[in-house]
């Protein structure tokens, strides 16, 4: 139990690289089940009870075995599964279509893709690797450039064909919203020197698949990134009728918590992933 160890929520926090909720959430989780309180509170400082001293000096060395055994079998093994939170968006139109060489490089690796864990970062000690779009990472994790994004208005071709390609007729158009990307529109339009267009209709969308899905279908102007629209824009499912871009606000980083950098099973799987980047072409940056 970290918590027993520093006497401390937030500096549990910092070294799982999870958040202060969700430890107390767990331990409010495990003092139910035994119906026993183990810490208290007094004067701001956190301190074991009675019987979470006793709980922690009963079952510490049990988890330090544990702890040892999985350090022993990974590096045995190398690590069986891998689980990769990334964007859905990101995963079958860049990732998916490339996995089959990861594991003809390491067939003795489980790789598991989540989408779902991509929203809870890496509070979720079951996500290994999130791969992540961001302006900045938080400091508090380890994280690796390794795509910057490219970002420009796509639409339907149908409603290419009514939009006479200029900034001014975006006011005619719904603007579609991508609910991670909030300020993407307000981003662009500052760029290309009309932030004033930026206050007509809208739709909100939780995931980058929608929003390029109901541009497609002719339901406004969604705001896209190049590798993630690149396969629609060469298959004519989506066209791009502006020619001004959004280069570098954003990039794909590869993210892990500090303590897992040394890793077998995730210094493979990065390996992996830049020697894909740099095969593609992509930019790249430390």
């Amino acid at each position: 139990m970290l918590v027993a160890e520093l006497s401390s929520f937030t500096r549990a926090s910092r070294e799982l690289n999870i958040t202060k909720s969700a430890i107390s959430r767990r331990i409010q989780s495990l003092e139910d089940d035994l119906g026993l309180k183990l810490f208290s509170r007094s004067n701001k400082a956190l301190e074991l009870t009675a019987d979470g001293a006793a709980y922690y000096k009963l079952t510490g060395p049990a988890f330090d075995a544990l702890r040892a055994a999985g350090a022993q079998l990974e590096r045995l093994r190398g690590g069986a599964t891998l689980k990769v939170a990334l964007p859905q968006s990101f995963a079958s139109s860049w990732l998916m279509p490339r996995v089959t060489s990861f594991y003809e490089r390491y067939p003795d690796i489980d790789l598991q893709l989540d989408s779902l864990g991509y929203f809870n970062q890496l509070e979720s000690e079951d996500v290994d690797v999130l791969l992540q779009v961001a302006k900045e990472p938080p400091p508090s994790v380890h994280a690796e450039r390794f795509m910057h994004m490219v970002q420009f208005p796509v639409c339907s071709p149908g409603l290419m064909r009514r939009l006479p390609a200029q900034l001014d007729d975006i006011a005619g158009h719904p603007l579609l919203y991508l609910d991670t990307m909030p300020t993407a529109w307000a981003e662009w339009l500052q760029m290309a020197g009309r932030p004033d267009l930026i206050g007509g209709r809208g739709h909100h969308y939780d995931t980058m698949s929608l929003a390029l899905d109901a541009a497609a279908n002719g339901l406004g102007l969604a705001m896209g990134a190049d590798i993630i629209c690149q396969r629609d824009l060469e298959r004519g499912r989506l066209v791009a009728p502006f020619p001004q871009q959004l280069v570098g606000l954003r990039s794909m980083y590869f993210v892990c918590r500090k303590r897992d950098v040394s890793s077998p099973k995730i210094r493979r799987f990065r390996t992996w992933l830049f020697s894909q980047v740099e095969a593609a072409g992509a930019l790249t940056g430390a």
